[in-house]
């Protein structure tokens, strides 16, 4: 049986080499819900956060002092004075990365900035935790197989897999994705060695997702899966890109881990273009080609794809 290659497992102490925003973005999910009144106000500025006294961060978080001291200890800091100093510091590094130019006085404005802010930080998330060796071994496998299927259930993991479909097909690589259990089992029944198993799972505890991986790697298929670090699905694939993304405290907005596991797929997508070479890149012309000729291209830095749209417009 192949050697399983696994991402580094996340849920290690708070340390100086994991800037202070992400081990806010990682402890989020054990705060107390006073604490997390106080994450909502850093996140909501940055930097007015490192100018603001103890007595002023708790008044507007609607919180006591020592609230905000138990916060500054769950994210890593030793006093307030430290979290200060450790935000600033990143802030030096990060903040383009962490804020947008624009302000927002309305509601929808704000809400905006909420829900994409936080979607650009579960992307800085992943990219944190990313084993590239991992990631590298993924694409290899890829770049090699006769076939790929996709496996994934739940309203943010089918999405992804959809996505990854799209990405995977467009190289000439024959792909199917499957969100249904049954299918997945039967799926994994036909596939054989040479062929891949992409397998995307926020939890990591789909059983029916679990069980065709097992499945397919039993007929010698390899296995990748996408998924939190240490979980059933992990043990049971082969190659494993380990991520884990806290979860949002409010419900009505939507899963921050969608938006890591599509900027992963775009990289494995990337990765894999590049791999295959001439045959990825005449499969893309040829897809380029395609969707021009029926008016929908859209025009890029080194490419206007308007003459060929006129003209198929008028030939029609």
């Amino acid at each position: 049986m192949a050697r399983r290659i696994s991402g580094r497992v996340n849920g290690a102490s708070p340390s100086s080499a994991i800037d202070l925003v992400s081990r806010i973005e990682r402890v989020e999910p054990e705060l107390s819900p006073a604490e997390r009144r106080v994450a909502e106000v850093v996140r909501q500025d940055f930097r007015a956060a490192t100018r603001l006294t103890i007595a002023e961060l708790a008044t507007r978080a609607g919180v006591s002092q020592p609230t905000v001291t138990r916060f500054c200890r769950s994210v890593g800091s030793s006093s307030f004075n430290d979290f200060k100093i450790q935000l600033a510091t990143t802030m030096t590094v990060a903040a383009v990365y962490l804020t947008s130019d624009r302000v927002f006085n309305d509601d929808v404005g704000q809400l905006a900035q909420t829900v994409m802010m936080h979607a650009a930080n579960a992307v800085r998330e992943g990219l944190d935790q990313l084993d590239t060796k991992a990631v590298s071994a993924a694409i290899d496998r890829l770049a090699a197989s006769r076939r790929i299927d996709i496996y994934g259930q739940g309203g943010g993991s089918a999405a992804v897999v959809e996505d990854a479909k799209l990405r995977l097909f467009r190289l000439g690589i024959p792909v199917s994705a499957f969100v249904d259990g049954h299918q997945q089992r039967m799926s994994a029944a036909t596939l054989r060695p040479g062929d891949v198993v992409l397998a995307i799972s926020n939890s990591g505890r789909s059983k029916p997702v679990i069980d065709a991986v097992e499945i397919a790697r039993s007929f010698g298929a390899t296995t990748i899966a996408l998924t939190r670090p240490g979980t059933p699905l992990a043990q049971k694939a082969e190659i494993v890109i380990a991520v884990t993304i806290p979860e949002a405290d409010d419900i009505l907005r939507p899963t921050p881990s969608r938006y890591a596991h599509m900027a992963i797929v775009d990289t494995i997508a990337t990765g894999l273009a590049a791999r295959l070479g001439t045959r990825g890149r005449d499969a893309l012309r040829r897809v380029r080609y395609a969707v021009t000729r029926i008016g929908v291209a859209i025009p890029t830095p080194t490419m206007d794809p308007t003459p060929l749209m006129n003209e198929t417009a008028q030939g029609d």
